[in-house]
């Protein structure tokens, strides 16, 4: 079954490189289409074979995904002139041009390219290592995202399962149908597959949407470097969290949408038709970009007169994408939960939304809380991520942060008002920013420059300056979008990868890009950025939390169970143990605890062959065990110690996680 699947992956694979070969025009819009058609025909397969309980059938998938796949070859030779691009005959031309790149640039821009270069080569490698040697173990994964998978595996299918944790049955099914895909490829490991690539797609999203506004080679190989050591994107390029991937879709719309306004063809048209229903369909938080998103569609779409005579035919294609990306993902059965639609309804239930949204809030705490956001989330990203990961770089940042401090002491923004998970405070706890950092000084020391520069002198080069003007307004929108939309969250600094779409590409400005601009102060200043970038960025991958690389216990001698509880250190003893006593085929009935968000991942076992039944749905009376469960585990709390239960761990001994650890239980029905 295995090797059909393996075959199937690969006539797949050389399906999909024939589809984006005949409607590529270079390197990087070849590597766009191709992840285009990668997730296009996984996500609908994905839900069709939920249909008929086939999903964890792997030689269905693979029949699937080659179906779509032919399909969108015969689409897309109906909608596009033959290009012919040809993959290997690229690959030389970009040989060519590095060549020439390099020697048209002076001893300090050299030093810029070396540094960054050999900092990507690093993370490179390391984060591939990364992918190969670990195994997810991000707590939302561990509660939530990667237990829908593992429902979903053991089930068949897709269906709510009124699940102990809310994500389970909230967040939607995009991302699991391709997370599961890759699982049947290989193993547990597979599940981080797209997100790897996701980060390799938004780098290349972001140089390509650089390329269309400026054909200038050396500025955009800065953006692409920059791009691909951003902090925040490093870290999640190997994990299992949901926000790289929408980062990906949201360049991969976008570049679409620049695309068409320089080549305002049928085929374009297309591609943003269902590329935006990708998008919409991963996550709700769409509706947070759609403001930015909106503004950039007016420049690139709405202005150009071809795309309202092409207007019937986007309409009909975009219904199409919402029908086939979108109704299928779990939105409906989300509001009809809940009882009624509003914006909250689509993504949590209400309970959630009063912890993390304002839309129960009055008029007033909205202002104040958006205030406060404002404030909060603009002092989070001045700060030196990655490096203050390490003891001399936590100092540096000290230093760094006492004028800021100062300022921001005026504003009172510490504290608990308006918060979720922890309190605001200008030093957060190390787990926030080792596992979410922001961006480190490309923000504060490239980007805002850059932003300063363009809106004091905009008169100057109008028509070269507006595509830039028109993303800074979006970077606008889209930050006040996200201050406005909840309360603090100190995680959120994943949400804000998606502003980076709008960001990186300004590194392409004339004046700020050393690799174009004669100015010695320049280029001195570019190398120095590049120096703390590569830095960053290094540190970022050494020194993860979830992946530690000097401690004890490390990624190279813990074991699974380890591994997987390495955010919870005082339960793993109590999973091994579970794993030891429990067969690795058991039924085993589940009553753990919301409220302390216990991890359930870890106990299906490596081979996922246990079949695990909730008890305790969300904020939901205990079940009755079912007559088909041979053990109960179960948390202090949720049901009553019985004489013979075994206690399989202590419980919170260390105090060293967000929330107290629960106490666990293994009852032996049968």
């Amino acid at each position: 079954m295995y090797i059909f699947f393996l075959l199937s992956f690969l006539l797949f694979l050389w399906q999909n490189h024939k589809n984006a070969s005949f409607i590529s025009e270079s390197l990087s819009d070849y590597f766009i289409k191709f992840f285009f058609g990668l997730v296009s025909c996984i996500i609908p397969t994905g839900f069709a074979l939920s249909e008929f309980n086939a999903i964890n059938q792997p030689i269905a998938l693979g029949i699937g995904v080659n179906i779509l796949a032919f399909a969108e070859g015969f689409l897309f030779r109906k909608l596009s002139d033959n290009q012919r691009f040809d993959l290997k005959k690229s690959f030389s031309e970009l040989k060519t041009r590095l060549k020439v790149f390099l020697g048209n640039q002076n001893l300090l821009n050299k030093f810029s390219i070396g540094i960054l270069s050999f900092s990507l080569f690093f993370t490179t490698i390391f984060n591939l290592i990364i992918s190969f040697i670990t195994v997810p173990n991000e707590w939302d994964s561990m509660t939530g995202h990667l237990v829908k998978c593992a429902f979903y595996l053991q089930n068949g299918n897709m269906n709510r399962i009124q699940g102990t944790t809310w994500t389970i049955d909230f967040y939607p099914n995009s991302l699991p149908t391709i997370q599961i895909f890759f699982y049947h490829l290989l193993g547990e490991k597979g599940f981080k597959i797209i997100h790897y690539l996701s980060y390799w797609a938004f780098v290349a999203s972001v140089y390509g949407i650089s390329k269309t506004i400026n054909n200038n080679f050396s500025r955009n190989i800065w953006v692409l470097l920059i791009s691909a050591l951003l902090p925040t994107a490093l870290v999640q390029a190997t994990t299992t969290e949901t926000d790289i991937v929408l980062t990906a879709y949201l360049g991969a719309l976008v570049y679409f949408m620049f695309s068409f306004k320089n080549k305002s063809n049928i085929l374009n048209i297309s591609l943003i038709s269902l590329m935006a229903g990708v998008f919409i369909g991963h996550k709700v938080t769409f509706l947070l970009i759609s403001p930015a998103l909106f503004v950039v569609a007016i420049y690139t779409v709405l202005w150009k007169k071809e795309f309202y005579k092409k207007i019937m035919f986007f309409a009909s294609t975009f219904v199409v994408g919402i029908l086939i990306f979108v109704l299928p993902t779990g939105y409906i059965g989300n509001i009809k939960e809940v009882g009624e639609f509003s914006m909250g309804s689509l993504s949590a239930p209400p309970l959630v939304m009063q912890w993390h949204g304002v839309e129960h809030l009055s008029t007033k705490d909205k202002i104040k809380n958006f205030a406060l956001n404002i404030g909060r989330y603009s002092s989070d990203f001045l700060n030196f991520d990655g490096v203050r990961g390490t003891g001399i770089g936590k100092q540096a940042n000290e230093i760094f942060r006492v004028v800021p401090n100062k300022i921001y002491d005026n504003f009172h923004l510490e504290g608990d008002r308006f918060t979720a998970v922890s309190g605001f405070s200008f030093e957060h706890p190390i787990r926030f920013y080792l596992e979410r950092p922001y961006w480190g000084i490309i923000s504060f020391g490239m980007i805002l420059p850059i932003i300063i520069y363009l809106l004091f002198s905009f008169r100057k080069n109008k028509k070269e300056n507006l595509p830039y003007l028109v993303l800074i307004l979006a970077v606008i929108l889209h930050f006040l979008s996200l201050c406005y939309s909840a309360v603090y969250d100190p995680i959120k600094a994943r949400y804000f990868m998606n502003m980076a779409v709008w960001c990186l590409p300004l590194l392409a400005i004339k004046p700020y890009s050393s690799f174009s601009f004669g100015l010695k102060t320049y280029q001195v200043y570019g190398l120095f950025c590049s120096i703390i970038i590569s830095l960053s960025a290094i540190c970022t991958v050494l020194f993860t939390r979830i992946h530690p690389v000097f401690a004890e216990k490390n990624i190279f001698n813990t074991s699974r169970i380890e591994q997987l509880t390495i955010g919870r250190p005082d339960i793993t003893s109590a999973y091994q143990r579970f794993d030891e006593m429990v067969p690795k085929d058991a039924i085993i009935a589940l009553g753990t605890q919301q409220e302390h968000e216990d991890f359930e991942y870890p106990l299906w076992g490596k081979d996922f062959k246990r079949k695990l039944i909730p008890i305790h749905p969300f904020r939901s009376a205990v079940k009755p065990i079912p007559a088909e469960a041979q053990y109960l585990f179960y948390s202090k709390g949720v049901i009553p110690y019985k004489e013979g239960d075994i206690l399989l761990g202590d419980g919170d001994k260390n105090k060293d996680t967000a929330v107290e650890e629960s106490m666990f239980f293994l009852r032996k029905l049968k």
